[in-house]
């Protein structure tokens, strides 16, 4: 694997700008990324090596490394991988239930994650990196994750998560149904001083945020219990925050035992990762990756509003 470079042409407005305010500003590169170009030798003007105090001008063309060989610090393990994008920056995969995104502490006892597939699909395609998701789904979380190729790529998708530039959609299947159609849940959230593997809403807790919407009221077939089908957005990434909020509301998740729910008819939560939207980390346009609702959640809905119905309500949602 070559180096693969990237290519910045100054604009009017940063003549007589230093090297470093470009690249921060106009690149969008973080500090960390910055230092890691520097340590590596990894960026040139015209052609030729500077520093970072250099001042450019209009028209400059400023160049980067954006992707090196790199040593994986995650064992390869071949098994499936669904993927439902890529690019060269990119690989979203839909994750089924019962695994893990990464591997949890070094002195846990191993146990092959979804990182660990990734790293064999790397090796199969002659990528070497390092293994790096976005973010994370609980294990019994279904849906897509997102897994960045480099360190520059995942500077700059980090950038767009922190800042709120990338979107995803959940979907969940809930007891209960919310009196209005809409709304915004906003508990703190802290470690559960009773279960301290999980979490609770507590006063002093991180600030959380979940903004929902119910797709469909309709009654469990079994017991004739109302329930939902709810569309869910997280402004914030608190661990098990959406399970946490709904629990919270009184509309926990079906199968989340954890966190108050139950369903004979599943034997996970009915939490599903169903959309994410993102901007390309070279060109910036617009990306959407969807996730159509596993079979487990999808035999839980009445026939009337089955899984082909989701594209729609995501797309309503997210034009208000």
């Amino acid at each position: 694997m070559q180096k693969e470079w990237l290519t910045y042409v100054v604009k009017e407005a940063e003549d007589g700008r230093v090297l470093r305010s470009v690249m921060r500003g106009g690149m969008k590169l973080s500090g960390r990324m910055l230092q890691k170009l520097t340590r590596s030798d990894g960026f040139r003007v015209n052609g030729k090596k500077t520093f970072l105090n250099q001042k450019v001008q209009a028209g400059d063309q400023i160049t980067i490394c954006i992707a090196e060989e790199e040593q994986s610090t995650v064992a390869p393990v071949e098994m499936p991988l669904q993927i439902a994008y890529e690019d060269a920056h990119v690989l979203v995969l839909n994750k089924p239930p019962g695994i893990e995104v990464h591997p949890p502490e070094q002195r846990a006892k191993f146990r092959p994650t979804l990182a660990h597939g990734v790293a064999y699909y790397f090796e199969q395609i002659g990528l070497q990196a390092k293994v790096r998701p976005l973010h994370r789904l609980d294990k019994d979380t279904t849906g897509l994750v997102v897994f960045v190729k480099s360190a520059f790529a995942h500077q700059a998708l980090d950038r767009q998560l922190r800042k709120g530039g990338i979107k995803r959609t959940y979907l969940a299947i809930v007891h209960g149904t919310p009196a209005e159609q809409a709304g915004t849940i906003t508990g703190p959230i802290a470690r559960d001083p009773d279960r301290p593997m999980l979490r609770c809403v507590a006063e002093g807790g991180e600030e959380a945020i979940t903004h929902y919407r119910v797709i469909q009221s309709f009654r469990e077939p079994n017991s004739d219990k109302p329930c939902a089908l709810l569309a869910l957005r997280l402004e914030t990434g608190r661990t098990h925050q959406i399970r946490v909020h709904l629990r919270y509301q009184g509309w926990p998740i079906f199968g989340d035992d954890d966190y108050g729910g139950y369903a004979e008819s599943i034997d996970r939560q009915a939490l599903h990762a169903a959309s994410v939207h993102f901007a390309h980390v070279e060109t910036g346009q617009p990306v959407e990756v969807k996730a159509a609702l596993p079979e487990d959640m999808a035999r839980l809905l009445p026939e009337t509003i089955g899984p082909e119905g989701f594209d729609e309500w995501v797309a309503e949602w997210r034009s208000k």
